[in-house]
């Protein structure tokens, strides 16, 4: 396959970790700040990788609900993890795929030649930045979006109706959306049982203290939104969260999270002159546009725009991570491109992990990539969908 010849210019992974997934307000990582995650993450990933601090360019941030576009707050952790003057840090928002993204952008400055060694970090703390808003703007021009047509109307619209729209659609039952779950809950457990997880996870010794109370601290190494003891029988109890007649659950959706993710990059060429191995090579990715108010459909759309460009087919593919925001758009997803069931989040995904906005798109690299390694498999691609109505794909090799 000629996409897999290798070459001095293919942008390659150094590194590619994340920090536990936590339930929000309740969690291992809640009392934890955005900036202090993304502290944990980029200072974990520079000592684990053993790369000097001093070589990075750039720092890109995924970050979708802090103030200020969390710019502020991002260079302030990076600053304080070490980093030299000349390192320049930057945020993003693309929803959901808002770290997934930034890794595409700094492969693009790394093939320009601007940079030379850069990393695509991710981060959120839903806990602290979620719920005033719950992701929704808190102002808008009334009369402006009165007069707007209903597609652009429906960027508004909260993620758990979308997800109604698209079961309602599409005929995606209720108890397909809970087995989906089950198996998710069933799968990450495993995951960590094993101590698969624990190969991309660095361990962060959080504050777990109220404010008031003296300072205490808590080792926190895995993710813990993870029920291992999830059954059908359990799902099956909890009633619609968006719609009375409805069939998406706080059990079939994905879990409001705290955590944060990066992926160290360049270019192999200049992995070679510093004598590290990559542990994976980016391929390309893809976003596609979908109507708003079905904004779950997005990677159906977005994976083929992907593999169309680079002459693949989903055969050729061995792991397809792809972000649960919703068992709803999974499964439409997974029946629209006919994909075998068996390559789909082997190891669980946002239902049992969480989906911290910022941070998801690192943290389902981490996970596609770790798997490759663990099955000693070739493509991977990661997916999501993205509020506004947008999907994301990216494509991975393993090396």
């Amino acid at each position: 396959m000629s996409l897999l010849k290798k070459a001095p210019s293919d942008i390659v992974i150094l590194s590619a970790l994340r920090t536990p997934i936590t339930k929000a307000i309740k969690g291992g990582l809640s009392k934890l700040f955005p900036e202090e995650l993304l502290y944990e993450v980029l200072k974990g990933s520079i000592e684990k990788s053993n790369i000097d601090p001093n070589l990075v360019d750039d720092v890109l941030v995924g970050t979708v609900l802090q103030t200020l576009g969390g710019q502020k707050a991002s260079a302030l952790a990076v600053k304080k993890v070490g980093f030299p003057i000349k390192t320049t840090i930057n945020t993003i928002n693309r929803q959901c795929a808002s770290s997934a993204q930034a890794l595409t952008y700094q492969a693009g400055t790394l093939s320009s030649g601007e940079n030379q060694l850069v990393i695509a970090a991710g981060v959120e703390s839903m806990t602290h930045d979620y719920f005033p808003h719950r992701g929704i703007p808190t102002r808008i021009h009334e009369p402006f979006k009165v007069s707007a047509s209903d597609e652009a109307k429906n960027v508004l619209m909260p993620m758990g109706i979308t997800s109604e729209n698209v079961a309602t659609k599409y005929g995606i039952t209720r108890l397909d959306q809970d087995k989906f779950s089950v198996e998710s809950h069933l799968k990450a457990a495993k995951a960590t049982e094993s101590g698969h997880f624990a190969k991309e996870i660095i361990p962060v010794n959080a504050r777990v203290s109220e404010p008031d109370q003296p300072i205490e601290y808590k080792n926190i190494s895995i993710d813990d939104g993870i029920r291992a003891s999830s059954t059908l029988e359990k799902l099956s109890t909890l009633k619609p969260v968006f719609a009375e007649d409805g069939t998406t659950t706080a059990g079939n959706s994905s879990q409001i999270s705290d955590g944060a993710s990066a992926v160290i990059l360049t270019t192999r060429k200049f992995a070679d002159e510093l004598g590290i191995k990559p542990i994976a090579r980016f391929l390309g990715s893809s976003v596609a546009g979908v109507p708003s108010a079905f904004m779950g459909v997005g990677p159906s759309e977005a994976i083929p725009q992907l593999l169309n460009r680079l002459k693949l087919s989903v055969n050729d593919i061995d792991i397809f991570e792809l972000n649960e925001a919703f068992a709803s758009q999974s499964l439409y997803c997974i029946n629209k491109l006919n994909l075998d069931i068996n390559k789909v989040n082997p190891y669980g995904g946002a239902i049992a992990l969480g989906h911290p906005l910022g941070a998801t798109g690192g943290r389902v690299i981490s996970t596609l990539l770790n798997g490759l390694k663990a099955q000693n498999k070739e493509l991977g691609i990661i997916s999501m969908c993205t509020s506004t109505g947008q999907g994301y794909a990216g494509l991975f090799a393993n090396e």
